[in-house]
């Protein structure tokens, strides 16, 4: 591994002198078998089988150094370059010249001294190894008469610095990708360090498994989940089988295709397992996600009883009213006199009972999931006999309401439930007559077609009564809220039910400013019906 210039590298240094054993080995063999002249040229044999034993007995001092580690790793280090410099450089003496092979191992000698060294001691002994090859260089041309070399030892010496400067270069940024590489290391085991935390404190179990059911990894709460019962608590165990054989079964399944990635269990608690593929250099692996079904049905159970207990609540408040006037008006039936006064105790016990038989309806209503049976038809057409039938509603109740719809020249194909497309247009209009303020004149309704920013159409109900207030906007389509004495608060709770049935939405136009400083609009959204649909029944008019 490469470390900055400073550190120890005991590794390296080894390598070096495992290196610097075999060139000694090499050029002792080189003297005995007297290949010397041929392989390196020799001015001095003497000199070369001297040296070349020398450098030989060096190598092995310095060994046996680094395994004592007697001396510190800087002092060892300054000994194995200087060692080779001297035992290099006598050799190019011995062989009549800085050239040839000797040349190349003064160079990989200095290449391991700037590596060893690095920053100035690593230029320092460049520098050395120059000004040594040059002296040699000029002394062998003074006794050889050779001009030759000083020219091979001006172009080894420019070498050696060559070769230092891209060392040092290449060891520094040799550092800076380590410090990067350590810093993303840390950064890696930071983040599964959090990561396993993270699992760890989650009330969701997670099992990390092979396809057979091998666990690799599984946190505390899918230990308890897994628990034969709870208030035993299994040993930690390595197989899936031996914790839940189910589990393990659905994951083969899941596994091979034929099962499904969600399987919920009720033994030994209730529990829902989704499996999660996972690929790695290992194989594929599956992430099977743990969630305890108990505490969600005692959550759902809490909330069902908090909703049942609001409603027992709005009923009785919206039922104690007319059953105080039923009850007050029975008692003062025997004490009438008249025709005209039983007329009109008979009448208060009458309309008080439909209020309370109407309230009954609606609960009723509201409980139960609407049955959809979708229909192809043109709003257009289908609101213009609407407002007909209520024009006609309304003046036979002889209530003061203006009803218009704005016309339209092209049709607007709809699929929806005609029934329900009834139930919630009466109760908008019922909602704006109930809420309008008849003494500043007769409420105007006005209904318009218009398409919806996306697919579908929109139904807009506008009126001009008092606009609603924004605190009351939140609650609107809220169960029994009302703000008025004679309502049960679930018309617009049933009517937008109805509407996400039918796969539209009814919500409060809060942009809608009109120019009066009063009015309402409610858009009421429905599906467009398909291209088909609408062949279909373009085909069946025209047969009609």
């Amino acid at each position: 591994m490469i470390q900055p210039a400073g550190a120890e590298n005991w590794r390296g240094l080894r390598l070096a002198n495992a290196y610097r054993l075999l060139l000694a080995l090499a050029l002792t063999a080189a003297a005995l078998t007297e290949r010397g002249p041929a392989l390196f040229g020799q001015a001095d044999a003497s000199l070369f089988m001297v040296t070349a034993w020398g450098y030989l007995f060096l190598a092995m001092v310095f060994e046996w150094l680094l395994e004592l580690q007697l001396l510190p790793f800087r002092p060892q280090a300054h000994l194995h370059t200087l060692g080779d410099l001297g035992a290099l450089l006598l050799i190019a003496h011995a062989s009549g010249g800085p050239e040839g092979p000797i040349a190349l191992a003064l160079v990989i000698a200095v290449g391991i001294a700037a590596v060893l060294h690095g920053g100035r001691a690593a230029a320092g002994y460049a520098t050395l190894a120059v000004l040594l090859v040059l002296g040699e260089a000029i002394y062998a041309s003074l006794v050889q008469a050779d001009a030759n070399h000083l020219t091979n030892s001006g172009f080894l010496g420019a070498a050696l610095l060559l070769i230092t400067v891209l060392v040092i270069a290449f060891e520094r940024r040799a550092t800076v990708w380590q410090h990067h590489s350590q810093a993303r290391e840390q950064e890696v085991r930071y983040l599964s360090e959090l990561a396993l935390r993270v699992i760890e404190q989650t009330d969701n179990g997670i099992v990390v498994s092979d396809p057979e059911g091998n666990i690799e990894y599984i946190n505390a709460a899918a230990k308890q989940l897994l628990a034969a019962s709870g208030h035993e608590k299994r040993e930690e165990t390595a197989r899936l089988p031996d914790l839940h054989p189910g589990v393990c079964d659905a994951l083969r399944a899941w596994h091979s295709g034929q099962g499904r990635q969600q399987e919920d269990f009720d033994r030994p608690k209730r529990l829902r397992a989704q499996f999660h593929r996972i690929e790695t250099a290992l194989g594929p692996r599956a992430l099977i996600v743990l969630l305890d079904l108990s505490e969600e049905d005692d959550r759902v159970r809490r909330d069902k009883l908090a909703a049942l207990g609001r409603m027992i609540a709005s009923i009785a408040h919206e039922v104690r009213n007319p059953l105080s006037s039923i009850r007050q008006a029975a008692e003062l039936l025997p004490e009438s006199r008249t025709a005209a006064e039983r007329e009109q105790l008979t009448g208060i016990i009458t309309r008080h009972s439909d209020r309370i038989n109407r309230l009954v309806e609606d609960v009723l209503g509201a409980a139960r999931a609407p049955a959809v049976h979708p229909q192809t038809l043109d709003l257009n057409d289908w609101l213009a006999d609407f407002v007909a039938s209520r024009q006609q509603h309304d003046r036979a109740e002889q209530r003061a309401c203006a009803l218009r719809m704005a016309p339209s020249s092209e049709p607007a194909m709809a699929r929806t439930d005609t029934t329900h497309l009834w139930q919630i247009m009466d109760n908008l209009c019922d909602n704006a007559e109930r809420h309008g303020q008849p003494a500043q004149g007769p409420i105007e309704l006005a209904i318009r077609v218009a398409p919806a920013d996306t697919a579908g159409w929109q139904v807009r109900v506008c009126d001009n009564g008092p606009r609603i207030d924004p605190t009351t906007r939140s609650a609107l389509f809220e169960p029994f809220f009302t703000t008025h004495s004679q309502g049960t608060g679930l018309g617009l709770f049933v009517s937008r039910e109805l509407a996400l049935a039918n796969q539209g939405d009814l919500v409060l136009d809060e942009s809608e400013r009109p120019t009066n400083g009063g009015g309402n609009c409610f858009v009421l959204t429905l599906p467009a019906a398909d291209e088909a649909e609408q062949a279909r029944q373009t085909r069946r008019e025209g047969t009609t």
